[in-house]
């Protein structure tokens, strides 16, 4: 089956179109001072023909075990119990960042910003690169409020393999040099 770029999509975000639709999937949060968890997110990555994508996800605690991220998970087994985090915001190849339609079999290397909301009261800005579907992202500016989570740093990669999207966060928080926070797959829902 080829791929078809969404009805509607700004072409400026062309480099981000396989991101497009909701998707679901087990996954694991462990951190220096977090004990290996496993989760269930839900991701969202929408658009209303602007020049960016409109980005969302939730991560909850899983209840029951996680057999392996290596396994195919049949969704209707992922039952999620408490919400562990949440974040919102926009995905966006910047002016001038190759956010044009591929014309030939070489995937262009695009820049790309994110801007992200989370309710334990910080806000970040990542920047990094869009080559065909993968996505290499670094934390630029992150803000946080004066009670909010003390989070310094972070880095994210996401890839597309066999129609899966893995993901993985590190983060430099609470004290804590950069180091692997979570990770997970999710597959297409819609």
């Amino acid at each position: 089956m080829s791929f078809q770029f969404p009805e509607g999509l700004s072409p400026e975000v062309y480099p981000l179109a396989w991101l497009v639709g909701s998707w679901r999937g087990p996954g694991y949060v462990d951190y220096p001072n977090i004990p290996q968890r496993p989760i269930v997110v839900e991701t969202t990555f929408s658009h209303d023909g602007g020049p960016y994508l409109i980005y969302s996800s939730t991560m909850w605690l899983l209840d029951g075990e996680l057999q392996g991220l290596e396994e195919k998970v049949d969704q209707a087994d992922l039952i999620a119990g408490e919400v562990w985090s949440t974040e919102t915001g926009y995905w966006r190849i910047p002016p001038g960042g190759k956010g044009e339609p591929p014309n030939n079999s070489t995937p262009p290397t695009s820049q790309i910003e994110v801007l992200l909301a989370d309710p334990a009261g910080h806000i970040s800005v990542l920047i990094g690169q869009v080559k065909g579907p993968q996505i290499h992202l670094g934390s630029d500016v992150i803000a946080r409020t004066e009670t909010g989570a003390d989070v310094s740093g972070a880095q994210r990669q996401y890839g597309l393999v066999d129609g899966d999207l893995f993901w993985a966060f590190d983060l430099a928080a609470f004290g804590h040099d950069m180091a692997s926070y979570a990770a997970g797959r999710l597959q297409r829902m819609s």
